[in-house]
């Protein structure tokens, strides 16, 4: 595994491309809620699947803006509890993180 593997595949990681494109890659994004879910559940994050519903996995509002304040900080992009509710599972957060932003924005 090269260096650009093994950041991409740890889920509190990122890479140069990450930063240098200004938005976080979806798999970083959808790791990084996974290891929080974990983290907060106590348990593997093997044992999260990230297309389970965050309510199902005990995300409620004030989980919620913990998870928007982690993710602001950890990738550098405002994320409003609007964006995690509209996308509510890892995957589907993460790939919406990772859009490119329209333009003009």
């Amino acid at each position: 595994m090269n260096h650009t593997q093994a950041s991409s595949a740890s889920p509190l990681g990122g890479t140069d491309r990450e930063a240098a494109a200004g938005r976080p890659a979806a798999g970083a994004v959808t790791g990084w809620v996974v290891a929080f879910l974990a983290e907060i559940l106590d348990i593997s994050p093997d044992e999260i699947d990230p297309t389970t519903p965050l309510d199902e996995l005990g995300v409620d509002s004030a989980t919620t803006l913990v998870l928007c304040a982690g993710l602001a900080a950890r990738f550098g992009i405002p994320v409003r509890p609007r964006d995690v509710l509209d996308h509510f599972t890892a995957d589907a957060l993460g790939r919406h993180l990772a859009a490119a932003l329209p333009a003009g924005v």
